[in-house]
């Protein structure tokens, strides 16, 4: 059985949002210095990396991450690729099967090995997140930083999260053949907090 970390490793290089602070690993206390152990802090955006989207992002009333159900996270999932430019289109996911979760392969992971922003990467149009939407989905994953892009981030965020989805932004779908696995993608317990990185792995299902 194989195990695919489909993660973003974090440190300073890693790609980040326009609007996002850097990433900052600080050292409290080392032991070269005579310390007596190694202990760091960090400064980070919630949506740092890989990370997931609560409906408090861009809904007022809705689910903070803490809040959003265990099982949501981890169960079978659907990778799916598309050959798409600047949008993923209704058209584009007018063949997905119905189901729970389900993450998207497109150009995007190789843009996501890069430092800096890359405005021109694929993301939803509003269609696209309004039919996934209807097809039951309760998680949907993407293989940039976010879901829309930086000018159309309240239609497309609110098409997903005004019905309770979980959105999974950044995840590294570089070598992952699309098909069906096992997605196991818990985000760090934030009380109240509108996101929150997470560990992404994907598992092959027994067959």
């Amino acid at each position: 059985m194989g195990f695919y970390d489909i993660s973003l490793r974090l440190s300073p290089e890693t790609a980040r949002w326009v609007t996002s602070a850097p990433f900052e690993l600080l050292d409290r206390r080392r032991m070269q210095r005579g310390d007596h152990n190694n202990s760091s802090s960090v400064n980070m955006s919630v949506h740092s990396g890989t990370h997931m989207d609560a409906p408090f992002h861009f809904v007022p009333d809705g689910a903070a991450i803490d809040q959003l159900p265990l099982d949501l996270f981890i169960g079978p999932a659907l990778v799916h690729e598309v050959a798409s430019g600047r949008y993923i289109t209704e058209d584009h996911v007018a063949a997905v099967p119905p189901g729970e979760r389900i993450l998207f392969k497109t150009r995007n992971s190789e843009l996501l090995r890069r430092a800096e922003y890359d405005p021109d990467f694929t993301a939803f149009s509003v269609g696209a997140a309004e039919a996934l939407v209807a097809k039951g989905y309760r998680l949907v994953g993407l293989d940039y930083l976010s879901v829309a892009h930086a000018d159309e981030q309240v239609p497309v965020h609110r098409a997903f999260l005004d019905h309770g989805l979980a959105l999974l932004e950044g995840v590294d779908l570089t070598g992952i053949r699309p098909g069906r696995y096992e997605l196991i993608c818990f985000p760090v317990c934030i009380a109240g907090a509108d996101g929150a990185p997470c560990r992404a792995i994907l598992r092959d299902l027994d067959l």
